[in-house]
Formats: structure tokens, C-alpha cells, sequence
């Protein structure tokens, strides 16, 4: 075996660690609540008397993850991984608490949801994903994929348990359940397993003295990743936050709708290892673009022949798909691209506008069944959408791979 393999082999001596720590967070914190908000949606609307419009517009306010994810990545950058995960998943999950026990009208439930995504950040993507690229270098792509195949898993095995629990208990215990996922499992587990030293941010302590770099704002590259995640974002986003009402729109009853939420992370699952081992393999905005047109004949599978169960499924499944590989390809290629020193600042401002495409994605969907009585139109605008977002990765530059640093 020679040096260099011996060297890529020894990243998971420590890293599996890294890697299943940040899993478990994914799989148990804010990610794993937006893939089954849109479960709560119809009894939630009938308790509160809210049409599809407005609880669009009550899913609209994730928005503010766009200003809670540069700044929580820039916190990231300079404390480190361990307390700020700490303190936003202590938040999450007491805003969960307040979900279920507190929440009487859609002036409370927009706050929470708010509070959620602000915070929410704080165990992402934005800082999730920082750990494995601070370690990782040869196997980075593939240990992206498994740290994101943690909210697969969970959104695998949950909705059935979730859809007995409103079923049978309601709603409110249904986020009591969110929230005791969060802070019984995950918070306890990412702590006992992530090693002290993981991304505790010697990288960028300079940059707390000299300010932030905001120069990547004038770069090219930036702006080509930022509108790609846009518009996978009103893609991916409007789907998931009306998966359950779109399958039951076509007369599906809602457990085929439930399964077709967990076909969805399973869809997730198989982007998400899939995307991350090609990442490391082959040339990248080859694998990005073919990662986001492929999935797309979901949204068609759905035009064509959602009405019945196992092709909604299937369908639901494809467009998972999609969701599961953006992850590891826009952590990626912004390590690729940018480096780490500024990491978390960068990520972070490309979720901003990322999430401008998700909450756009949620008000087109829910718009257009309340307006237009189907989510067809939307559907059809999504897969135009996916074309134009595949096309914006090949005028991308990538440098050679930046010497590893240590976390």
C-alpha cells in the first residue's frame, strides 16, 4: 500500500467519529423538522382555521435562516463547531416545547417557525459540514454523503411514527416528539462522540482580529453557486413543503402520502452517498449538473401518472434524490473553490440566498394549488427551474484541491 493510501485510509481513523457525530446531528436536529412540517400542515390548518395560502406564508418565514446562516457561520469560523452547535440545538429544541404546548394561532406558530430556522443553522449544513472538510480530504465527498444520509435515515424510519402520533395523540405531541429527538438523542451523542478537537477553529481565529473577508462577494464563482442553489431551492423546497397534501391532492389517502414522505429521504439516501462518492471521482460540475436534471422526472412522473400510489412514491422518491446530493455538492465545491479559512462565512452567505429559492419555492407551490386548484403549474415551472439552475455549474473554475489543513 503505498504513502498516499496510507494517508487517505488513516482520515477515518478519527474521522468516522466526525463523521458519525455530525450524522446523528443532521439526522435529529432542523433538517429532520422541515423534511415532515409539511405532515402538521393539514390538522394543524384545520385547529387553527388556516387556508393553504397561509400556512405557506407560516412556512415562508424559514426565511430568516437567510439571516441566521451567515452569522452562525461566521461564529462557526471563529469559536468553533462545539458551542455553537451546543447553543442553537438547546434553542431548537425548545422552541419545538413551545410548538407543542403554547402555539394557539399563526401568529405563534410563524414565530416559532421563525425561531426555528434562525437557529436551526446552528446544527445544518452551514456548520455540519465544516468538521468533515476541515478533516477530510481524500474521502471528502463520500463522508459529506454520510453525514447527510443521518436525516435520511430518520426521515425514513419517522413519518409512520409520526403519522400515528398526530393521529392518535395530535399535533402538538407530534413536535414534543421532534423536540425530544433533538435534545434526548442528538445533542448527547454528537457531544460524546465528536472529538474536542473537530473544527474547534484554529483556521480562522486570525480573522476574528482582522474582520471578515467579504471579498468572495465580488467573485464570479460565488454568484454561479449561490443562483444554482436557488433555484434547486425552489425546486426541492416547494415539494417537500407540500409533499403530503400534493400526494393527497391526487386522492392518495395520507398514509400513501406519509410513505411517499419517507420514499422522499430514501430518494435523500441514495443522493446523498451517490453524490459524495462521484464528488470524489469524478470531475464535479459534471456530477453536479447530471445530479440536478436526473432527479427532475420526478415533478414529470408526477404530471404524467401521480395518481397512482406507486408512482407517486417513485416520484416523491426521484425528486429526493435531488435534495439529497445539493448538500454534499455545494459544501464541496465551496471547499474546493474557496478554501477553509473563510469557510463557514461563505457557506453560510450561499445559504442566504439559497433559502431566498426555498421560501420562493414554498409560496409558488402553495400558491398554486389555492389559486389555480393543482399543483401541476407549479410542477411543470419546477422542471424548467432545475434546467437553468444544471447549467450555471460548467462556467465554473475549480483550482486544484488546497493543501489540507489541520481542524
Amino acid at each position: 500500500m503505498s504513502a498516499a493510501t496510507d494517508k487517505a485510509e488513516s482520515e477515518w481513523t478519527v474521522g468516522w467519529r466526525i463523521v458519525l457525530a455530525c450524522g446523528i446531528a443532521n439526522g435529529t436536529g432542523i433538517s429532520l423538522l422541515f423534511y415532515v412540517f409539511s405532515m402538521f400542515l393539514l390538522p394543524m390548518s384545520a385547529e387553527l382555521g388556516l387556508t393553504r395560502t397561509e400556512t405557506g406564508i407560516v412556512q415562508s418565514l424559514v426565511v430568516t435562516a437567510a439571516l441566521g446562516a451567515p452569522l452562525i457561520g461566521r461564529l462557526t469560523d471563529t469559536l468553533g463547531f462545539r458551542p455553537v452547535f451546543t447553543a442553537c440545538a438547546l434553542i431548537l429544541g425548545l422552541t419545538g416545547i413551545i410548538q407543542g404546548t403554547l402555539v394557539d394561532s399563526a401568529l405563534l406558530l410563524g414565530i416559532s417557525v421563525a425561531a426555528a430556522a434562525f437557529f436551526g443553522a446552528g446544527n445544518s449544513s452551514v456548520t455540519l459540514t465544516r468538521p468533515i472538510n476541515a478533516h477530510f480530504r481524500k474521502h471528502r465527498g463520500f463522508a459529506l454523503g454520510l453525514v447527510g444520509i443521518g436525516v435520511s435515515i430518520t426521515a425514513i424510519l419517522f413519518p409512520p411514527v409520526l403519522h400515528w402520533i398526530i393521529e392518535d395523540y395530535g399535533w402538538r405531541t407530534g413536535f414534543l416528539a421532534l423536540a425530544g429527538i433533538g435534545l434526548g438523542i442528538g445533542l448527547p451523542l454528537t457531544l460524546l462522540l465528536l472529538p474536542r478537537t473537530a473544527a474547534s477553529a484554529p483556521i480562522a481565529r486570525h480573522l476574528a482580529m482582522t474582520g471578515v473577508d467579504w471579498s468572495f462577494l465580488k467573485n464570479r464563482d460565488f454568484w454561479l453557486l449561490a443562483g444554482a442553489n436557488m433555484l434547486i431551492g425552489v425546486a426541492t423546497s416547494g415539494a417537500i413543503s407540500q409533499m403530503s397534501p400534493m400526494i393527497q391532492e391526487r386522492g392518495l389517502s395520507a398514509g400513501i402520502a406519509a410513505l411517499a414522505v419517507s420514499a422522499f429521504a430514501a430518494g435523500q439516501f441514495a443522493g446523498k452517498l451517490s453524490g459524495g462518492w462521484l464528488l470524489d471521482r469524478f470531475e464535479p460540475r459534471l456530477v453536479a449538473a447530471l445530479m440536478i436534471v436526473v432527479p427532475a422526472s420526478g415533478f414529470l412522473l408526477l404530471l404524467l401518472g401521480g395518481q397512482m400510489a406507486w408512482v407517486a412514491v417513485l416520484a416523491a422518491g426521484l425528486i429526493g434524490l435531488l435534495q439529497g446530493a445539493d448538500i454534499d455538492i455545494f459544501a464541496y465545491l465551496t471547499a474546493r473553490r474557496f478554501g477553509l479559512d473563510n469557510y463557514g462565512t461563505i457557506f453560510g452567505s450561499l445559504h442566504t440566498v439559497g433559502w431566498i429559492g426555498n421560501v420562493g419555492g414554498i409560496m409558488l407551490f402553495s400558491n398554486s394549488f389555492d389559486r389555480l386548484g393543482s399543483y401541476g403549474p407549479a410542477q411543470v415551472l419546477a422542471l424548467i427551474i432545475l434546467a437553468l439552475g444544471s447549467a450555471l455549474f460548467w462556467p465554473l473554475r475549480l483550482p486544484a484541491e488546497m493543501p489540507k489543513r489541520e481542524a
